[in-house]
């Protein structure tokens, strides 16, 4: 019951969190699309400001360099063709205003000359814009008008004319052409612009509430500085209800960042209008959830339940699995003792093989010992005999042909005893005829005493196999061809390699009855024998595995000249698998 109380638990936190999950990553997914178009938008709306400054500059710029301007300045008489110029260049231009300042600040001509409300003899050098001019600057202020009380943008630049005198030529363009444009740009919906000056004040915003209040409280000084500009003609400049969510967010290095009014909470992208302390505020509203965190929702829930019922699902399966797999375990150990019994019991029959086969060998063996020994003790005698009679040099003849039989003597017992060894498996490259050569050396005496002759050629070929199991095989194949021989009148062996495509084919061949029909297909199987007061009937079983163990084969067959025939098939060098 508690293991079923846990489980549902677990499956009722990931739920939670599945779904928790999801909702923060499309939050922030919408998020990262959300800076992406705001960035979008905000850069484009600041293109077509700044494109708008500079087409003003550029026109207050060639006004300066007007004759009719400069001749305005100079003379008096000029000034009403110079109110009809700048008329002209307001309408095709779509400024609010033109007008012409002399040194004092006083207009001297305007486009609006024809109005009741002409600018036409009031005086503006109190204007931030008229000194700075008059300093020599291209100007670009804000201010609102003196009688209309509208916001306003002041494109300035000093006028020169001949005799040394100065003026300037002032362009105002009301500050709702832009945020009447900004509708006409793709900057979304539901978003909002805010264009600042240095002080944090809103001068431009498609949001009337937000219009000449500041982003935040301003501190006395700026207060003060503000009052003394005459820019906003004494209106008392109030902080909106913004709340940044961070500290102080510092534009130009922090393009991005939130902030929350009383209706909502934005996404801000900023950015400084070049050539100005103007920076540009793109608001876009964060939504916390909408129709894509209700489809993303919907679907993350779907996919949380198919994955709760196929861990269910999985984790009956993988018991099972688990049960099979313990059951497997304990079969594969029960067949490993069973292998590692029947290794064992099969290189018993190995051994077992052997000390039959050296059995069967033991007379012929004995007999090839003593015929060195008792000629050995002839020798000693006859030293004895030499060395008596003072003739040393036949006797140190005798003592050679004693060392070369006790030489012969140690090289049958080496062999004998290297063949009843146990030794570990390893797989070689080694040379075929020396393999014969000490397979003959164990099955010698026995070819000697039944007075086989042994004919070999080709055997100057290597072999990829175990030298010590090769030549057990050697041996069992040479002592079954001497023992098929038995009553044969001229007994001869024929020991025939060759090679082709990397494999070598050796073929033992005896000229004695050859194998019978019936016993060419079972010939090979354990404890078959023809021999039958002695033998095991494993030899030619075990030799057919060891060939086979070196991924070779082993056959039989009546050669077509009479007697039978052993082919041995085996790899030159390491076979590829």
């Amino acid at each position: 019951m508690s293991h079923q109380i846990i489980k549902f638990a677990a499956y009722g936190l990931l739920f939670v969190l599945g779904l928790g999950l999801t909702h923060t990553l499309t939050q922030e997914q919408l998020l990262e699309q959300n800076k992406e178009r705001t960035a979008r938008h905000a850069s484009a709306l600041k293109d077509y400001i700044q494109s708008e400054f500079g087409r003003y500059s550029t026109i207050v710029a060639f006004l300066s360099e007007s004759t009719l301007v400069q001749q305005a300045l100079k003379s008096a008489q000029e000034g009403n063709v110079a109110d009809r110029y700048l008329s002209d260049v307001q309408q095709a231009s779509g400024a609010s205003d033109i007008y012409l300042l002399n040194a004092e600040g006083t207009v001297v001509a305007s486009s609006n000359s024809h109005l009741p409300h002409s600018y036409k003899g009031n005086n503006f050098a109190f204007r931030p814009y008229f000194d700075r001019a008059m300093a020599g600057e291209t100007v670009i202020d804000f201010a609102l008008g003196q009688r209309s009380m509208r916001r306003g943008f002041y494109f300035s630049k000093a006028v020169d004319f001949v005799g040394g005198g100065r003026g300037v030529i002032a362009l105002k363009v009301n500050a709702s052409k832009f945020e009447t444009d900004k509708a006409r740009l793709d900057t979304g919906e539901k978003s909002h612009f805010a264009l600042l000056d240095a002080n944090e004040v809103v001068l431009l915003s498609d949001n009337p509430d937000w219009q000449l209040r500041a982003s935040k409280a301003l501190s006395a000084e700026k207060q003060q500085q503000v009052a003394q500009s005459q820019q906003f003609l004494g209106q008392a400049i109030n902080p909106l209800d913004w709340r940044w969510l961070s500290d102080q967010p510092q534009f130009d290095s922090q393009p991005s960042g939130q902030l929350i009014t009383k209706q909502r909470r934005y996404l801000v992208s900023s950015s400084t209008l070049a050539d100005t302390s103007y920076r540009l505020l793109m608001l876009s509203p964060i939504v916390p959830f909408n129709e894509v965190h209700a489809a993303r929702l919907g679907l993350a829930m779907l996919l949380l339940l198919l994955l709760i019922v196929l861990i269910e699902y999985l984790s009956v399966k993988v018991a099972g699995y688990r049960q099979l797999l313990f059951s497997q375990r304990s079969l594969e150990e029960q067949v490993q003792e069973r292998t590692q019994e029947l290794e064992q019991a099969q290189d018993a029959l190995i051994r077992a093989t052997k000390l039959a086969t050296i059995g069967q060998l033991s007379a012929s063996v004995n007999h090839e010992i003593n015929q060195p020994l008792s000629a050995m003790s002839a020798y000693v005698a006859a030293c004895k005999r030499l060395l008596m009679r003072a003739e040393p040099d036949k006797a140190m003849e005798n003592l050679q042909l004693i060392e070369q039989l006790i030489r012969r003597v140690h090289a049958i017992a080496a062999q004998l005893k290297s063949f009843s060894q146990k030794r570990p498996v390893k797989m070689q490259r080694i040379s075929l005829q020396q393999s014969v050569q000490n397979a003959l050396l164990v099955v010698g005496p026995e070819l000697k005493k039944h007075h086989v002759s042994v004919q070999e050629s080709g055997l100057e070929v290597p072999v990829w196999v175990d030298p010590y199991q090769f030549e057990q095989v050697l041996v069992n194949l040479l002592s079954n061809a001497c023992q098929a021989m038995e009553h044969a009148q001229d007994k001869w062996l024929r020991l025939e390699a060759s090679s082709k495509e990397g494999k070598v084919y050796l073929s033992i061949i005896d000229n004695g009855p050859g194998i019978d029909q019936h016993a060419l297909s079972t010939i090979f199987e354990p404890f078959y024998t023809t021999k039958s007061e002695h033998g095991l009937g494993l030899g030619l079983s075990i030799s057919k595995q060891i060939i086979e163990s070196f991924q070779g084969n082993l056959s039989a067959h009546n050669h077509h000249d009479g007697g039978a025939e052993f082919l041995l098939s085996l790899h030159q060098q390491e076979p590829q698998l």
